[in-house]
């Protein structure tokens, strides 16, 4: 017999199983999610119904599908109405808030300009919660289930303070204290880079237990997927990938050390080898169109430029091939407006893997090219968001027929529901 304890963690992850496969197909049916998860069919539908009842599914009695035997089965999917999630990036010169529902549709969204390097740490807390209010207010939304900040700098492995920026000047900074008072919702705060690979948890582009992510624009940073797991440090964010030294005293980068990989694979950094860019505008921007015409006069044959993208793709090959010497090789998705220029940066990107690890191994690795970095950001907050409340739908009610004592009654989801 199994324990009360046993139970409800089969019960936890039968519900989590479903609830994951209704994630993945969208619509779906008992008799499919059966098939799916390899739950019996008795035990899918039961589930099924469960999740009906409170509201985690919706039923489309329009979309029958047709059984083998019996009534017509009719479509299952998540219900949009269920929770609400805001998924906020803080990025160079902007704060932007998405909010979604449920199902993964985007409901209301907003952006503003900011001047980050003049904010201290509760200015910036104020500009985001301004900003949360001003979405909610636009979508006529009272309330939200859970907060997902993204943002360019080192978090703390709980997940809720801002540590370091090369983009802000504030450091230190709890930022999810405050918003969970003003919300009252719980919040994530992470390192953007580090969120990249929950892009893919259910998309199927990058069907592999370990990946990294490796974002190559304003800056260089790096997100890793090891044993189906995105990976956290035990300190902090971590993956500092575009921070590790590529030459000792070399060229300067944002984060003040010299000879960083970032220093010579970054956007300005780039900008600064082919077109002599003064090194103390470390902190703006080069506009992606400037960037964009950069890569059309190397593929033009423009020696500065050519040389410019292959010492950055150098530096991020023998970044890659230290990194496979300790962990073994892995496919690489490329985000961001550096990955556009893939053409110029991966035949040295392989080079470097070959002369920096152990008899080249992974220098002939998977590469996959994702240039809107905006995008990809903006799912990965939504997949980890989502994944979260699914979690906590999963445990949160008791199978039909039983009675609930004190200790089984459902935690809400902070926030609730109206």
């Amino acid at each position: 017999m199994l324990s009360k304890t046993d139970a409800e963690a089969v019960r936890r992850q039968n519900r989590r199983l479903s609830i994951e496969h209704f994630r993945r197909a969208g619509a779906s049916t008992r008799r499919r999610l059966s098939e799916a998860t390899g739950l019996s069919f008795s035990a899918a539908s039961s589930i099924a119904s469960d999740l009906l009842r409170e509201g985690v599914l919706s039923e489309d009695e329009a979309a029958a599908v047709p059984a083998r035997r019996g009534r017509p089965e009719f479509s299952l999917s998540l219900s949009p109405a269920r929770a609400l999630l805001a998924a906020v990036k803080v990025t160079v010169g902007e704060v932007a808030v998405h909010i979604c529902d449920y199902a993964g549709g985007i409901v209301a969204a907003r952006s503003r300009e900011a001047d980050l390097l003049a904010l201290d740490g509760p200015a910036l807390v104020d500009a985001v919660e301004g900003l949360i209010d001003a979405t909610l207010d636009e979508g006529r939304i009272a309330r939200l289930d859970r907060i997902v900040v993204a943002v360019q700098g080192v978090t703390d492995s709980a997940s809720r303070r801002l540590l370091w920026s090369p983009i802000l000047k504030a450091r230190d900074t709890d930022m999810a204290t405050s918003l969970e008072a003003r919300f009252a919702a719980p919040v994530t705060v992470a390192n953007d880079c580090g969120l990249m690979p929950e892009r893919f948890r259910w998309s199927g582009e990058i069907d592999e237990p370990a990946f990294a992510t490796l974002f190559i624009g304003f800056g260089v940073g790096m997100g890793l997927k090891l044993s189906g797991s995105t990976f956290r440090g035990a300190r902090s964010s971590a993956v500092e990938f575009g921070h590790l030294n590529h030459i000792p005293g070399g060229e300067p980068c944002r984060c003040g050390n010299h000879g960083c990989i970032e220093a010579y694979a970054g956007d300005y950094a780039i900008w600064r080898a082919a077109r002599g860019a003064n090194a103390r505008h470390l902190g703006h921007r080069v506009d992606e169109m400037d960037m964009a015409e950069l890569a059309q006069a190397a593929r033009a044959g423009e020696r500065l430029a050519l040389a410019a993208y292959e010492r950055a793709g150098e530096a991020l090959g023998y970044g890659l091939g230290r990194m496979f010497t300790l962990i073994d090789p892995v496919p690489v998705a490329f985000v961001g407006s550096g990955a556009a220029a893939m053409d110029l940066l991966e035949p040295a990107i392989r080079r470097g893997i070959a002369v920096s690890a152990i008899e080249g191994i992974g220098r002939d690795t998977p590469f996959f090219v994702f240039p809107d970095s905006d995008e990809v950001l903006l799912d990965a907050s939504l997949a980890f968001g989502l994944a979260a409340i699914d979690d906590e739908l999963a445990g949160a009610i008791a199978p039909a027929g039983r009675n609930m004592g004190a200790e089984d009654a459902p935690a809400p989801l902070m926030g609730g529901m109206t």
